[in-house]
Order: structure tokens, then C-alpha cells, then sequence
């Protein structure tokens, strides 16, 4: 079958129009520039990243931009509640929570945690790619576990309602996290290493333990992650979550596009990589082509026409379009 196969248009129309549809990654200023195709696309909630390797004092500079375009675009708003997400969708609104992707903002200070978590940020991955002060990046030949620091990040973030993000991270670290926290963790945008391996895929034991903490896997749409091809198709991205429902079912599946600019200038690439934050191995140099048919947001209303094609069940696609992550944030975004 293939995506100009027939669907009574109408069916994958009803599921799209009528679920709550969240991406699970977003980088930020990629986002902030373009996130008129998540609102065409039908999208309810963005997890939008905020701050990576900034210090304290830059992620204060980055939350007060997100705060002010908030306030000035009526066609979004903060989410710190499922409750506000739900009513994004309600008022035909995109919900907008906050999210880090590395735990450099906290500088070795537990208590921001809660200055963070005060300020909106409901989800933070414990590292991005390299050495973080809470974990090894998934980057890291030494794959070492969690610092003192980040099961004093991961039990904060527990008290809290902050949910654990292990996307980037190392295997030994992610495991080890996982393994601490008393709450469900995710992997906001991570694909499946079975299928195509890469550093930043996962292995079939973490899915595991992520899906037994009652956690999802929000699949990433980046073309080296998803395939060996630089010109991925939207099966291929699918495979995935297929790959992923079979092994702990539907309910552990997302989608974390993390689409951000195909053709970033080659100084800002050849930046991050001399920076260490980017390798050439798991980062080929851009131009980069995201699956055929899910080209960007604005055409996510495919995902679902195309996973109702492959099998998956009305309630299934509900699931993973948005249901699923409600989930765990329910789970996870207690009131302090």
C-alpha cells in the first residue's frame, strides 16, 4: 500500500479533526518562526524546547521570549495542565508547555528546579547528546549512569511533577533513571535502534523499561534517524511506531517530530559540531529531507490517514496522535 492507496476520506478525517494531536518536541526557534503549519495541521499542544546547553541566565532570556509571544498571539497559549491543553483544543487554540532539552540550565542547583517548574516547564531531558551535569549523553563513549546530581534531579522532578525526558541520553543513564524516578518517564523523540541504528536510537530493553514506567516514545521525524536514506518516506517513519506497538503496545507511542530548519547555514552546523553538541555520524550535513508526506507540520492530518491504512485502530490513532501523552502527563504534572 502506498499513501495514494484509497481511504474514504472522511475516516481519516473524523480521527484527525476530533483527537487532541501533540508533538512531543518542537525545537524552539525553528518553532517560534514557523508554528503556523502545527496550527494548520491540526495540531492541540506543541512541547516546544526551550534551552539545551544555555546557562541559567540565558534560559530566563529564552522563557521570557516564549512568555511574550504567547501573550501577543492569540491563536496560542502557556499549557502547564492537561486541563489547558484540553481547552486549547476546545478553543481552537495550540497549547505551548515547556520543555529543556539538558539539564546545563539547572548549573548544579537543585533548587531551580522548582523555580523552573514555577515558571511552566512541565518536561526535561537529562542530557543532550554529550555530558550533562545530571547524565552521559547517548554521544559519550563511556556511557556512564547518572551523576549524585541527577537522581537529585530525577527525585525533584518527581516531587514536582516534571516529567523525565531521556531522549539524547545514554543507554547506562536512561536506564538508571528510569529505574530511580516514581513516575512514568518518556523519550520525547527517539526512534527505535531495531529498525535503523544510530547513537540516538533506542535499544529494545530501554523501550521496554520506558513502556513499564508506563511512559511513551514520541517518534522523531529527522531524516537520519529514521532510515539509511537521506530521503526517508512517511512508511518508513511509521515503521517505527509500528515497531515500537508490537514490542510494548500502542499506548507507549508518540509522536516527537523535532523539526526544525531543513537547511540550516553550514557555519551554524559546522558550529554545533566543532561545539560537540552535534557529530557528523549521527548529524549528516544538511540539506535535510524529513519524510515524504509528513514534509512538515501542516501535513500531519497523513500521519493519521496513513496509519489507519496500515492497521492501527481508530482509538489506537487517537492514542498516538495526542491520547498517549495526555497519559503520562496527567500522571506526572502533579500540583505542588
Amino acid at each position: 500500500m502506498t499513501l495514494a492507496d484509497p481511504l474514504p476520506p472522511a475516516d481519516g478525517h473524523a480521527t484527525h479533526s476530533g483527537a487532541i494531536v501533540i508533538d512531543g518536541t518542537c525545537p524552539g526557534e525553528h518553532w517560534r518562526e514557523t508554528f503556523s503549519s502545527w496550527v494548520s495541521g491540526g495540531a492541540s499542544a506543541c512541547v516546544v524546547s526551550v534551552a539545551a546547553w544555555e546557562s541559567c541566565r540565558e534560559t530566563m532570556d529564552r522563557l521570557g521570549e516564549v512568555f511574550r509571544m504567547a501573550r501577543e498571539n492569540d491563536e496560542l497559549c502557556l499549557a502547564t495542565d492537561t486541563a489547558g491543553i484540553r481547552a486549547a483544543k476546545r478553543e481552537g487554540k495550540l497549547a505551548i508547555v515547556l520543555h529543556f532539552q539538558g539539564t546545563c540550565p539547572f548549573e548544579y542547583d537543585p533548587n531551580l528546579a522548582e523555580v523552573y517548574w514555577r515558571l511552566g516547564v512541565r518536561v526535561v531531558q537529562l542530557a543532550y547528546n554529550v555530558r550533562s551535569p545530571a547524565a552521559d549523553g547517548c554521544e559519550e563513549p563511556g556511557n556512564a549512569g547518572l551523576s549524585r546530581f541527577g537522581r537529585q534531579l530525577v527525585a525533584e522532578f518527581n516531587r514536582l511533577g516534571i516529567v523525565v525526558d531521556v531522549s539524547h541520553t545514554g543507554h547506562a543513564s536512561s536506564m538508571e533513571a528510569v529505574k530511580a524516578a516514581t513516575a512514568p518517564c518518556i523519550a520525547s523523540h527517539s526512534n527505535a535502534a531495531a529498525v535503523h541504528s544510530s547513537r540516538r536510537n533506542l535499544q529494545d530493553d530501554l523501550i521496554k523499561a520506558i513502556a513499564g514506567s508506563g511512559g511513551v516514545i514520541g517518534v522523531n521525524g529527522f531524516p537520519a534517524f529514521v532510515a539509511d536514506t537521506t530521503t526517508p518516506t512517511l512508511d518508513q517513519y511509521i515503521d517505527h511506531m509500528a515497531y515500537i506497538a508490537e514490542l510494548v503496545g500502542p499506548g507507549h507511542v508518540g509522536v516527537g517530530l523535532d523539526y526544525t530548519t531543513r537547511n540550516p547555514p553550514m557555519a551554524e552546523y559546522e558550529q554545533l559540531v566543532a561545539d560537540g553538541h552535534w557529530s557528523r555520524e549521527s548529524y549528516p550535513p544538511p540539506p535535510w529531507h524529513y519524510p515524504s508526506g509528513l514534509e512538515d507540520a501542516s501535513q500531519l492530518p497523513n500521519l493519521t490517514q496513513r496509519l489507519l491504512q496500515r492497521g492501527f485502530s481508530d482509538q489506537d490513532v487517537r492514542g498516538i496522535l495526542g491520547e498517549n501523552w495526555l497519559r503520562v502527563f496527567d500522571a506526572v504534572w502533579v500540583t505542588s
